[in-house]
């Protein structure tokens, strides 16, 4: 089955029989070799330092090894004690072979092996006999750690390998049940996030699910949570902005075509007056798509910049030379502070008039007769930062909340050929993000400031 907790459940398994196949070796291997080192030490207390001075003392005094079998230590074969010569062992113990100079073997416990030739390791790690200071031969222990195991040590080693077979099974079938049981826990949130999934698919936008399980599976979840929160926004932000285009749509098309039929009824006269007003609708409208177009196209990044270093004054200068004559008419006061030794702009000039210009056309929308707009320019770091504040009607912070959402208005009973498209601060804050800055605004108890800021030319 092409499911996840099956894989981990198999994977459980195949690690558990690795692991203990490879523990099995490895204790198999280790078990045999220390059960021969323990029969070795245990039948090799027989070569002591007065067994060895007697065959050297029986060769010097002889010259032949001829007679010494009586003397060699260890079990002699068909005996019944042990030790130092006399002994007799139980068959299958350890044996003495005595090599002489020669490398042939001239006596041992077992008659077997006279005349035989041990190899030269077995030399190597035979105990070297001499008389008069010269190498007379060797005695040589064989011990059952160096021969066939006996039936009881065989016998021992097979009840180890069934007890690590038995351990072996008993582990798969807990790796098995531990494994079902972790892969299922595991794979719960991510069956979870699969059916929310196929209801975001299939429309149900907003859904949640459960922020549980690992950190990475929890991280998930979270993800996609803000993600299925993002799209339910998005749909009811497009649903409201459809509305929104509607309604502002329908006002100015209402107008011009009331205007038109009352022309064509013969209700108004054809004459300029009546044929302004329609003028001035259409005028609403191609200024009403233009705008939507831009914000379309700002946020969407598709917006091109042409961008040419500038210096903050002048793009102030700039755009509050339109605006003196809209100030002196509306009776309000426009100042200025621009701070000196500003760093340059790199940045499309003609764009950030236009976010001044709308903050300034708004600011002149919400000023009362009397009041005062302020501009001001700082450094701020590395950008400059521009203020546009004006008195009078401050912002309520639900308000300052929603001011640069498309088509909100302050003042929802404003005449909407009065309150502008709604579109402007919305604009203004995409043309500010596509030049790398940020834009907000910051109420007070009597004013309003709009603040921008744009990096300065490096």
């Amino acid at each position: 089955m092409n499911r996840l907790w099956v894989r981990l459940s198999a994977a459980f398994l195949i690690v558990a029989w690795l692991g203990i196949a490879a523990i099995a070796v490895i204790v198999n291997t280790a078990t045999g070799r220390s059960f021969r080192q323990y029969l070795n030490q245990r039948d090799s207390s027989f070569f002591d330092a007065d067994s060895i001075a007697r065959l050297e003392m029986y060769y010097a005094e002889h010259g032949t090894w001829a007679g010494v079998e009586e003397l060699l230590p260890g079990p002699k074969a068909g005996s019944g004690e042990h030790g130092g010569g006399q002994g007799r062992g139980r068959a299958g113990g350890a044996q003495a072979l005595l090599v002489d100079a020669t490398g042939v073997v001239v006596a041992a416990t077992d008659p077997a092996q006279v005349g035989t030739q041990p190899d030269t390791a077995t030399l190597d790690n035979a105990t070297a006999l001499y008389a008069g200071g010269e190498p007379i031969g060797w005695l040589v222990q064989v011990t059952p750690g160096t021969q066939a195991l006996g039936e009881a040590e065989q016998r021992f080693l097979d009840e180890m390998e069934r007890a690590l077979a038995l351990a072996a099974l008993g582990a798969a079938l807990l790796a098995v049940m531990v494994g079902g049981v972790l892969s299922w826990q595991l794979t719960r949130p991510v069956r979870a996030l699969t059916r929310a999934a196929h209801d975001l698919a299939n429309g149900q936008l907003g859904q949640q699910v459960p922020v549980r399980g690992t950190s990475e599976l929890a991280a998930l979840a979270e993800a996609f949570n803000r993600m299925s929160h993002d799209l339910a926004e998005g749909e009811r932000l497009r649903r409201r902005m459809a509305a929104d285009i509607a309604h502002e749509l329908r006002t100015p098309v209402s107008v011009l075509r009331g205007h038109l039929e009352a022309m064509l009824d013969g209700v108004y006269t054809l004459d300029t007056e009546h044929l302004a007003v329609a003028y001035d609708r259409t005028i609403h409208l191609a200024r009403l798509v233009d705008d939507l177009r831009l914000l379309t196209r700002a946020e969407a990044g598709q917006l091109p910049l042409e961008k040419k270093r500038i210096a903050p004054a002048d793009l102030v200068m700039r755009t509050l030379e339109s605006f003196a004559a809209l100030a002196l008419d509306a009776e309000v006061t426009l100042t200025r502070d621009i701070a000196p030794n500003l760093p340059d702009l790199l940045v499309d000039a003609d764009r950030l008039q236009q976010v001044l210009g709308n903050l300034l056309t708004n600011a002149l929308r919400h000023t009362p007769t009397g009041g005062q707009i302020a501009v001001r320019v700082r450094r701020a770091d590395a950008a400059v930062r521009f203020a546009v504040t004006n008195s009078g009607g401050p912002l309520t912070p639900e308000q300052a909340a929603q001011v640069f959402t498309p088509f909100w208005r302050a003042e929802d009973a404003r005449a909407r050929d009065r309150g502008g498209s709604g579109l402007g601060l919305a604009i203004s804050r995409q043309l500010v993000a596509l030049h790398g800055g940020r834009i907000w605004v910051e109420p007070g108890a009597d004013e309003t400031a709009f603040i921008f800021e744009v990096p300065g030319a490096a």
